[in-house]
């Protein structure tokens, strides 16, 4: 009992209203994008909006604990609100996943850019902020040791965003989530974004401390 009503004044005190905005902006278009996938009968992003659902109460509870800031929260919010968008704005035909403004044309035959690797990379790179926030303050480690663990985590959740698309390859039919070569480019934009989100991380915290 005790530990539950510290746990509600924790919560009280750490809710400030750029916090609570945040977490309101993603129940929202959650729940907006629960009603649309399911009005067209895709169950795979149906399944997308449980994992931010999953992550929303995670972050509550990160939030009462330890304080991520509330810029952190709207950057992680932005990243489920993009992935929808991508799955739900039409364009030219298609879906905005696959719409490429910026094309490099190049000999693999791939083709790049499209908006589908730019969300990851703002993913990841938003996700290694993340790393970085919590190593930097709950660790001794050596800021060369954050880095590499901050961009090793959040290719870590990357990697764990494309187990989910597996799942949904292999448990709803007519999935549009690409093949092997689509799995690959979306692990090396990963990395890319965890390689700038850490660099990013490091200027901004740096400059904090002096």
């Amino acid at each position: 009992m005790v530990c539950s009503m510290q746990f509600l004044r924790d919560a009280r005190d750490n809710l400030t209203v750029p916090r609570a905005s945040a977490l309101l902006f993603t129940i929202l278009y959650a729940i907006g994008a629960g009603i649309y996938f399911s009005a067209i009968g895709n169950a795979e992003f149906l399944g997308y909006i449980a994992v931010i659902i999953f992550l929303l109460v995670f972050a509550g509870c990160i939030l009462t604990h330890q304080c991520v800031p509330a810029w952190l929260l709207w950057l992680l919010s932005s990243v489920g609100f993009l992935h929808l968008l991508g799955a739900a704005v039409p364009v030219n035909g298609d879906i905005l996943y696959n719409h490429v403004p910026f094309p490099i044309e190049n000999p693999t035959g791939l083709t790049f850019i499209k908006f589908d690797q730019i969300v990851h990379s703002y993913g990841s790179a938003v996700a290694a902020l993340l790393m970085y926030f919590f190593l930097v303050r709950d660790t001794r480690f050596h800021w060369l040791g954050i880095a590499i663990f901050s961009i090793l985590g959040s290719v870590g959740l990357g990697s764990l965003n494309e187990v989910v698309e597996f799942t949904a390859i292999m448990t709803v039919p007519d999935t549009d989530v690409g093949g092997y070569y689509n799995t690959a480019v979306d692990l090396c934009v990963n990395l890319f974004g965890a390689v700038v989100g850490t660099l990013l991380a490091l200027a901004f915290w740096k400059r904090q401390k002096a």
